[in-house]
């Protein structure tokens, strides 16, 4: 990984924070009780656990994929890698449109939307990645959204 990828993740990451964190604290003015039984706040966190059991699972099983000291790739299986190339991309996302939901914040949606922006195209490029090295690779699956995309 370069350095300036590592120092734009760090950037883009600590902006993010900084922006979601001066809303609830500060120009939210906080958020009153009540909204932790608000629909919007419970089918938030709903989708943030979804999408971060999603996100993390999935990471967990491409970890699985080599053996210690391999260097070579493979094609995953199982649960949502049956459907699409990068499920933890795809959890991510579930995962951050949440976190809008249950915040009900401008800087949250904004977060989502600059997710999405990113991880749309790297699972693009993953899923050509797999088509193009692997002729194998399962024709009905998709990069990102099971059934669509």
């Amino acid at each position: 990984m370069r350095a300036v990828v590592l120092l734009l993740g760090f950037v883009f990451n600590a902006g993010n924070a900084s922006t979601n964190g001066h809303y609830l604290f500060t120009l939210s003015k906080g958020y009153p009780s009540s909204w932790l039984l608000d629909k919007r706040f419970l089918i938030g966190i709903a989708l943030f656990i979804v999408g971060f059991i999603i996100n993390r699972w999935a990471d967990f099983k491409l970890r699985l994929l080599r053996n210690p000291g391999e260097t070579g790739y493979s094609i995953p299986y199982g649960g949502l890698f049956n459907r699409v190339s990068c499920p933890n991309y795809l959890g991510e996302i579930i995962e951050w449109s949440g976190w809008t939901i249950a915040t009900w914040s401008l800087p949250g949606l904004a977060f989502a939307i600059w997710t999405f922006a990113n991880l749309a195209p790297r699972a693009r490029s993953h899923h050509a990645w797999y088509q193009v090295h692997f002729t194998a690779y399962p024709s009905e699956r998709k990069a990102l959204i099971p059934w669509l995309w």
